[in-house]
């Protein structure tokens, strides 16, 4: 047996009358919500950063001074160097980061998803620093060696003002 409605005389259903809206409504909403759960879970995903080895090098500022020893994380392979320091929300005193490239040549270098301050030195084949460039925080715009570089070397910047180092001045151990 049916129901009558009061109201209007005719048969009450679910899905009659205003009530087909809110069906509407609800069943909208959970689609809505089941296709938001699951693109976000895309944009969400942590990213997992490469391993890197971890070496001690020398740099020699001019020939009269000792030379200045600290630790940098070694990035080799392309999936290394594509990654460098972003996501790196602090890099301490004595560390930064050695990129060695396959090839000698021009290179480009950009700070996407990287908010220190960092400065590069761009050295060539036999440890000579040829260039140092500062970079700046999230700058997607790429800076240039402006040389031909076999490794690039990222530090905190002002660190190669504060120890003296300059264009010319050889990078030991690499």
């Amino acid at each position: 047996m049916l129901r009558q409605s009061a109201k209007w005389g005719r048969p009450f259903w679910p899905w009659s009358g205003s009530h087909v809206l809110w069906l509407c409504v609800i069943v909208g909403g959970c689609l809505f919500s089941v296709i938001a759960a699951s693109v976000g879970d895309e944009t969400v995903r942590p990213v997992r950063a490469p391993d890197f080895a971890v070496i001690e090098i020398a740099v020699q500022p001019g020939k009269q001074r000792a030379p200045l020893s600290f630790t940098v994380k070694l990035a080799e392979t392309e999936a290394q160097r594509r990654h460098g320091l972003m996501f790196t929300p602090y890099l301490p005193k004595q560390q930064g980061m050695l990129f060695v490239f396959e090839e000698n040549g021009e290179k480009y270098f950009h700070m996407k998803y990287t908010t220190i301050p960092l400065d590069v030195a761009f050295i060539n084949q036999e440890g000579i620093i040829e260039n140092i460039k500062e970079l700046h925080p999230l700058r997607v715009t790429p800076v240039s060696s402006d040389c031909n570089a076999m490794f690039a070397l990222e530090v905190n910047r002002g660190w190669f003002e504060k120890n003296n180092v300059r264009i010319g001045d050889k990078v030991l151990d690499i």
